[in-house]
């Protein structure tokens, strides 16, 4: 109707979820000193909701994603059946992402502020799918395409960075799948993709974040979705380590990172990858 009603009082401290709320629900003015012109458009620069793409601008970023998302189709040993699931998939997210404008935005921004993110996370959705068996398709690819979405929140030279973190980028870090749940709370996702968000890097042992819970308390979508990120990650570059081959990922993964992951997915990366292994031995890994 076109009154102005205050939300909140001055000092009063914002909670991330306060933040995504009022800037994707709502609109508002925002009021303030002209004295503090510099801080306030400083900060409004900073802030990762600016205008989306246009139509044709969005549609080349989501081929494009959607091209990292369809490789693994080419480069590993997918049956028919398999590569049509992905194919299927790859046409569905783009279907979705069209028709929900606000996980689009999410989508643009993530391109935007870290072009590694969105496309791990595109690599990491295909990895995720191929070694799957009896969940959700649709959730575990979806889940994985947002996963690292709270990397909104970090700033490039955080996520590239080639040398240890100081404490104070650690403890951002480690918010990040909180962000990110923060940013899709209310966007009607399910709460399967909710949940692969949240504990992503959570581990079996409990030695994981942000909530150190253990695999009986972790769903089998994201143990696929810790799995395959891990694969995501040793198979593709960063400023910091080569690309690894697959048989040297599967390798690294299996003798210094077993303990970070769920051991009956060893065998399912295997036949991806073309390695013949004995089944039990994977079991046992």
């Amino acid at each position: 109707n076109g009154e102005m009603v205050p939300y909140t009082k001055e000092g009063h401290q914002w909670s991330t979820a306060q933040k995504v709320d009022l800037l994707q629900n709502s609109q508002f003015v925002l009021f303030f000193e002209s004295s503090r012109q510099a801080e306030v458009s400083g900060l409004l620069e900073a802030s990762p909701w600016r205008p989306s793409l246009s139509t044709e601008e969005f549609s080349l970023l989501i081929a494009d994603g959607l091209s990292e998302f369809m490789k693994a189709r080419y480069q590993f040993d997918i049956g028919e059946n398999e590569g049509n699931i992905l194919k299927a998939l790859a046409t569905a997210l783009s279907r979705f992402l069209y028709q929900q404008p606000r996980v689009r935005s999410l989508l643009e921004q993530i391109a935007e502020h870290d072009p590694y993110t969105f496309y791990h996370c595109m690599r990491t959705a295909a990895f995720a799918v191929t070694l799957s068996k009896d969940v959700k398709l649709w959730d575990v690819a979806l889940g994985a395409v947002l996963h690292d979405i709270g990397n909104l929140y970090l700033s490039p030279a955080v996520l590239n960075r080639r040398g240890p973190l100081k404490d104070e980028e650690w403890k951002q870090v480690r918010k990040h799948p909180e962000d990110g749940v923060a940013l899709l709370q209310n966007l009607g996702l399910s709460a399967t993709v909710l949940e692969m968000v949240l504990h992503h890097h959570e581990r079996p042992d409990g030695q994981g974040y942000p909530h150190r819970l253990k695999k009986k308390d972790l769903s089998l979508e994201v143990r696929i979705l810790s799995f395959a990120e891990v694969f995501a990650a040793l198979v593709n570059p960063r400023p910091y380590q080569r690309a690894h081959t697959p048989l040297e990922a599967y390798s690294l993964m299996q003798s210094g990172l077993a303990a970070y992951l769920d051991p009956q997915l060893f065998a399912p990366l295997a036949r991806l990858i073309g390695l013949e292994i004995e089944e039990q031995d994977a079991k046992a890994s």
